[in-house]
């Protein structure tokens, strides 16, 4: 009976270390890109604007724990706090959605 509790002692620790990490910055990858459908450099732009902007007004949110569709709803009204143009809006919005994407492996077009 030991033996098998242990077995499941040794898998929830592993269903917790190997789970997607929300806390994660992703760094922009060639993957991501092509992931997305788009250009390296506009994630990278992306990437870093949130590293500059995104915690002026309020702590860093984790690009995991937002819903892409409430990145889209949210993002316009805090770009204009932070005084981004609309290409910065859509390059934030991209790396967001894509880091998002990356972090729990999904689909990113879709």
């Amino acid at each position: 009976m030991q033996h098998w509790s242990l077995g499941l002692v040794l898998l929830a620790v592993c269903a917790v270390g190997c789970g997607p990490d929300v806390e994660a910055i992703p760094q922009v990858t060639d993957q991501m890109a092509t992931g997305m459908g788009v250009e390296k450099p506009q994630l990278q732009r992306g990437r870093d604007l949130y590293m500059a902007h995104c915690n002026q007004c309020h702590a860093r949110v984790k690009p995991a724990k937002i819903d892409p569709e409430y990145w889209r709803e949210i993002l316009p009204h805090m770009s204009k706090n932070a005084k981004l143009n609309p290409s910065q809006l859509r390059d934030l919005q991209t790396y967001l959605i894509a880091a998002h994407g990356t972090v729990y492996q999904l689909d990113q077009q879709h």
